[in-house]
């Protein structure tokens, strides 16, 4: 007997298109046919074509923290993918549909809510941060479930199901888990991250603080971080002045190994970043990115703040004096890494096999 077809959208930057390709490689092993929409800033545009995935690109724009001019006009777009999303659906029925926040899952879900009652999918949310985003709040009032990566999420309705999965993330970094954290000795791996916008204020800060460090300690260095490619000479330059081996890429490919390498992370607190942190068992110091139109990381960091395993620095407080004295502090009591990297318990190993379950529960009810 064939399986219905399930739809997933998702945007097409990492943070939402990764957790969406784990949950349809699950989905798939269970013989499900996948649609996946998504919107046009996917990169590659064949980056979602796998497993016979139908694909579909969507038009859509962001409204929050934009100017009036631009509301408009990607309020018009929105309307738009609501048009071709409704298309879509009607000529390719689904049983179900789960959308991973963000303004991409606006046209899609809010189609599949036009669709007729008999004939309407099961709408399912994921949502991958600690406060509801504001795409997934509106959508969540004809919302069958809300899956969760955290065990409370600021902002749901009381009356709204919700089922905390964790947030799937890519199979290489799940097969991290779980692995003993071991503290530095003769080597400290240092691993920078994040994306263009945390790339910029991490090459403008890290390096002077790190070059600031004892001798001792910068003689155990071994750095690596990701530098926005015109910053890439500057960055490299100060590095090699202090004699601190660094290597520098405007774009990490081997995220799992450099995870299971580092001893701490310096990042942003992006929903998938500190999913990815947690299942790896690493200790952090997190810079949440202030200009989140929901404060999301501020929430996402402050949780792992609570349960020990991370230290959050506001970025107007992230300056090279005091993330000296912390991470000198840090290098040179390897034990406060080891207590921070055994403090994490929001830990979700199985968390496409617990969202892939959820759906099926829904389907069949």
């Amino acid at each position: 007997m064939n399986k219905p077809t399930i739809a997933i959208v998702a945007g097409g930057t990492g943070g939402h298109f990764f957790p969406a390709k784990a949950l349809a490689i699950q989905l798939r092993e269970r013989n499900y046919p996948i649609l996946f929409m998504t919107d046009k800033r996917i990169e590659d545009p064949q980056l979602a074509e796998w497993n016979d995935t139908q694909q579909f690109i969507i038009d859509g724009g962001g409204i929050a923290k934009k100017s009036f001019g631009k509301k408009i006009s990607n309020g018009f777009e929105l309307l738009k993918g609501i048009s071709q999303s409704h298309k879509i659906l009607k000529e390719n029925p689904v049983t179900a549909i789960i959308g991973f926040g963000g303004y991409p899952s606006i046209p899609p879900l809010t189609a599949a809510r036009l669709i007729s009652k008999k004939k309407r999918p099961k709408i399912i949310l994921h949502e991958g941060n600690a406060i509801i985003g504001k795409a997934n709040a509106m959508l969540s009032h004809f919302a069958n479930v809300i899956a969760t990566s955290y065990p409370e999420v600021t902002g749901i309705s009381k009356h709204i199901p919700v089922k905390a999965t964790g947030l799937p993330v890519r199979p290489d970094i799940t097969a991290l888990y779980p692995a003993p954290y071991q503290a530095p000795t003769d080597e400290i791996s240092l691993l920078i991250w994040g994306g263009s916008l945390g790339a910029k204020i991490f090459g403008e800060i890290v390096p002077y603080a790190l070059e600031n460090l004892p001798k001792e300690i910068k003689q155990k260095l071994r750095i690596t971080q990701q530098v926005r490619q015109e910053d890439l000479n500057r960055v490299a330059q100060i590095y090699d002045k202090a004699e601190i081996k660094a290597t520098l890429a405007p774009f990490l490919n081997n995220v799992s190994d450099l995870l299971k390498q580092a001893h701490l992370v310096i990042g942003r607190a992006g929903g998938s970043s500190v999913s990815e942190l947690s299942l790896a068992g690493k200790p952090a110091i997190l810079v949440p990115y202030p200009f989140a139109a929901n404060k999301e990381q501020d929430y996402n960091a402050k949780a792992l703040e609570q349960e020990g395993s991370a230290w959050v620095i506001d970025q107007k407080e992230f300056s090279v004096t005091p993330l000296t004295a912390l991470l000198n502090e840090l290098f040179s009591n390897p034990e406060k890494l080891s207590k921070a990297a055994a403090a994490h318990h929001l830990v979700y190993p199985n968390a496409a096999k617990e969202l892939a379950d959820l759906i099926e529960y829904y389907i069949n009810v």
